[in-house]
C-alpha cells in the first residue's frame, strides 16, 4: 500500500507522507521526553516499506512512569476529518504492563484543554490487539474495542494501522466516526462517537507510544513509512 492511498476516503487532502529520512522533515517536529536516549533512525531489512530508514523509538528502564521517551508531531488546521496510516514493530524483547503494550498515536483537539484520543494496544499480554480511547466529556475515558475483527499483534513483527476519524455533525451529536484497520482488514467500525460540545476539531497528530511502567532492559518501537490526510 505505498503512500497508504488503498485506505483513504476519496478526496482527502494530503498533509504528510514521511518516509523517516530524518525525525523532523515533511512538517514533522520531534522532541524527546522522559527517555534518557533520543529517537534516530536506523536501517531494518524486514521493514515492509522503506529498509534502508526507519523511525527508531527507544525506552529506557529509567524512564517515568506513564510517559512517551520522545514524541513526533504535526500540526493539523483545524480538521474534522482525519486519516492517518503507519507501519510499526515492537522489539522481540518489549515487556507490557497490565494495562497493555502501550498507547501508540494521539489526535489532540482544538482549541486546547478540550480532550484528545489515542489509538493502542490493548491486552496485558501478547497477542494485542488494537483500540481506541476517547478522553473527553461525556466519556471521561472510553476504550472503543474491535467489533469487527480482531487481528492480533505480536513483538519482532511489522504491522500496518490505519486510523480515520471524522469529527461528528453538530455539538452533542454522536454521530462521530472512529474507524481503523490492521494489515488492511477492518477492526474498528463505529458511527455513534461523540465529540467534544465546545471543540472545533483536530489540531494535532503525534506519535507519543506512552507505557504505563518503564520496562527493565531497553526497549524500542520502530516507524515505518508514515501519512496523515486531513480535511
Amino acid at each position: 500500500m505505498p503512500g497508504g492511498t488503498l485506505l483513504a476516503p476519496t478526496g482527502l487532502p494530503p498533509v504528510t507522507e514521511q518516509s523517516w529520512d530524518t525525525m523532523t522533515a515533511n512538517g514533522w517536529n520531534y522532541l524527546r521526553r522522559t527517555s534518557t536516549k533520543g529517537a534516530d533512525i536506523v536501517a531494518d531489512p524486514d521493514a515492509p516499506f522503506s529498509p534502508d530508514r526507519v523511525l527508531r523509538i527507544i525506552f529506557t528502564p529509567d524512564m517515568q512512569r506513564d510517559s512517551e521517551p520522545s514524541v513526533h508531531w504535526i500540526a493539523l488546521a483545524t480538521a474534522t476529518e482525519v486519516h492517518a496510516g503507519w507501519w510499526m514493530k515492537l522489539s522481540p524483547n518489549w515487556v507490557s504492563s497490565p494495562a497493555g503494550a502501550c498507547k501508540i498515536t494521539f489526535l489532540l483537539t482544538a482549541p486546547n484543554g478540550q480532550g484528545q484520543v489515542y489509538s493502542a494496544l490493548y491486552g496485558s499480554k501478547a497477542p494485542h490487539h488494537v483500540g481506541i480511547n476517547t478522553e473527553w466529556a461525556p466519556y471521561g475515558q472510553k476504550v472503543w474495542s474491535p467489533n469487527m475483527t480482531t487481528t492480533p499483534l505480536g513483538y519482532g513483527q511489522w504491522h500496518r494501522i490505519d486510523w480515520y476519524a471524522r469529527w461528528a455533525s453538530a455539538p452533542d451529536r454522536a454521530d462521530g466516526v472512529m474507524r481503523w484497520w490492521v494489515d488492511g482488514v477492518l477492526n474498528g467500525n463505529y458511527f455513534d462517537v461523540r465529540f467534544p460540545s465546545a471543540g472545533q476539531g483536530f489540531q494535532q497528530f503525534e506519535f507519543a507510544p506512552t507505557v504505563q511502567v518503564p520496562a527493565p532492559a531497553e526497549q524500542y518501537m520502530y516507524v515505518d513509512h508514515s501519512f496523515v490526510r486531513a480535511r
